[in-house]
């Protein structure tokens, strides 16, 4: 995706409200491969669960589980289910389906603004690149400038797995859904980072993510630069759980997530054939 492209990230994570909870998006054939990115699908379910949503509540919590994979160019029935609208929270559940198939289902929880006491862990002391760094990648709907992981320490482990610093590219104006959207979107840009043992290598192992779930501290400005800072805790049993913040330029933290994820060695040179009912990732 070059920068003439960027608009189309709107669209691709809107969902278009077709009455009675029932909203209908597509998957843009943004990206090289047979998959969906998985943060693709959590934008367009925040986007439809948000526009089930009035009054002053705020997205603060989503959990979500990947069911089947779906591919580039396919459409999605995203269904919002109103599970309670309270005085200080309300809640929603969706269920997103492809070709009469579930393929993800995510419960999200709005509050209402009220004050309280305040604290938060403080950001890494890293500066945002500036903006002609000529390694800052620009070829996604963000632009994302590595860092790296922290040095690994002598027992082995790692303060951070990936930092990077991301920013939206596209116009996301003044609507705070767009933004936490996109939010929802940056959370699942993990990369390598749940492969601790293998950072920096490609083609030797399959993933999936398995859940998701990020909480949010207020609504971001995507457009600015920001902090993905990701740690993995454990890695087994062909699972990997991974932990990360995502905090602005002024070092407010604005995103929590955790996540598991599927992780297999391939054999090698075996090609990845999500068509094969045999394989663990195909679609039944």
């Amino acid at each position: 995706m070059d920068a003439s492209d960027t608009p189309n990230f709107v669209d691709g994570i809107d969902a278009i409200g077709v009455g009675d909870g029932r909203f209908i998006a597509t998957y843009p054939s943004w990206f090289e491969g047979d998959r969906v990115f998985g943060g693709l699908v959590l934008a367009q379910a925040v986007t439809a669960a948000c526009k089930t949503v009035s009054g002053p509540y705020t997205l603060h919590s989503l959990h979500g589980y990947f069911l089947r994979p779906a591919s580039p160019g396919e459409e999605s029935v995203i269904d919002v289910d109103r599970r309670r609208d309270g005085r200080s929270f309300v809640t929603r559940e969706t269920t997103t389906m492809v070709g009469g198939k579930e393929t993800f289902v995510m419960t999200a929880s709005f509050q209402r603004p009220e004050v309280g006491e305040e604290y938060q862990i403080p950001m890494a002391r890293v500066a945002p690149p500036s903006e002609g760094d000529p390694a800052i990648e620009r070829d996604g709907p963000f632009a994302v400038f590595e860092i790296g992981p922290t040095p690994i320490r002598p027992d082995g482990t790692y303060e951070s797995t990936r930092r990077a610093w991301i920013r939206c590219r596209a116009e996301l104006g003044a609507d705070p859904t767009r933004h936490l959207a996109a939010a929802a979107y940056a959370s699942d840009m993990t990369r390598a980072a749940f492969r601790p043992t293998s950072l920096g290598t490609w083609g030797e192992h399959l993933d999936a993510s398995l859940d998701h779930a990020a909480w949010f501290h207020g609504v971001p400005d995507m457009t600015r630069w920001h902090l993905f800072d990701l740690h993995t805790v454990v890695t087994g049993g062909g699972r990997s759980f991974m932990r990360g913040t995502l905090s602005d330029d002024q070092g407010r933290l604005v995103l929590s997530m955790a996540q598991e994820i599927l992780i297999r060695r391939l054999d090698a040179g075996a090609p990845i054939d999500f068509g094969d009912p045999a394989h663990p990732l195909a679609t039944p």
